[in-house]
């Protein structure tokens, strides 16, 4: 008779050590970057920025919020419990289509109040477009909006924020804005 051959055993804790060893260190590369890379920078006062086709001068004391922010699409700023988010990108349609998708995902998607009509706003560079307040139960903020039809580009800002210290927020949101212009690229 044949008898059958014997599997000879094989030691597997090594094996099982290294794959341990390779996620520990991934693991632990992952959160030594996460600790050591600042998730904010300072702006320099003075300093323009550019977003896309925008450019305006960040207002003292804001801060960019590096991990919300994208390089040449948008552009996170705060300050304290306030932001300011410039976004841009390529539009074709007409004029006031974004500004109504944004309007109806503020109302139905965030349960925010949009306050009154969309206006007509036109900054100190000529830059004009439609703008809106709008408030919940723990932020308010206005929103504004330029869509260039020749360029087909569009340029949404939003600014929010906590009650408390809302106005001067606003105030600086309003510098930047008046600062802006379309000439960056």
């Amino acid at each position: 008779m044949h008898e059958p051959s014997r599997r000879i055993p094989y030691r597997t804790w090594p094996g099982a050590l290294a794959v341990l060893l390779a996620i520990a260190a991934y693991v632990g590369g992952l959160t030594f970057w996460d600790r050591h890379t600042p998730g904010s920078r300072p702006l320099a006062a003075g300093e323009t920025v550019d977003v896309g086709q925008a450019r305006f001068e960040p207002a003292e004391g804001w801060l960019m919020d590096v991990s919300r922010s994208r390089a040449g699409q948008s552009l996170m700023l705060f300050k304290g419990a306030h932001k300011f988010r410039v976004t841009t990108g390529q539009w074709a349609g007409g004029p006031d289509g974004p500004l109504v998708r944004q309007q109806r995902y503020m109302e139905r998607g965030q349960g925010l109040t949009i306050e009154g009509d969309a206006s007509d706003f036109v900054t100190s560079w000529g830059l004009q477009g439609k703008t809106f307040a709008y408030y919940g139960a723990t932020l308010a903020g206005r929103f504004w909006q330029v869509v260039d039809l020749q360029r087909k580009s569009l340029v949404q800002i939003d600014f929010y924020g906590a009650n408390d210290g809302l106005e001067d927020a606003l105030a600086d949101a309003r510098r930047m804005l008046d600062s802006m212009d379309l000439e960056a690229q």
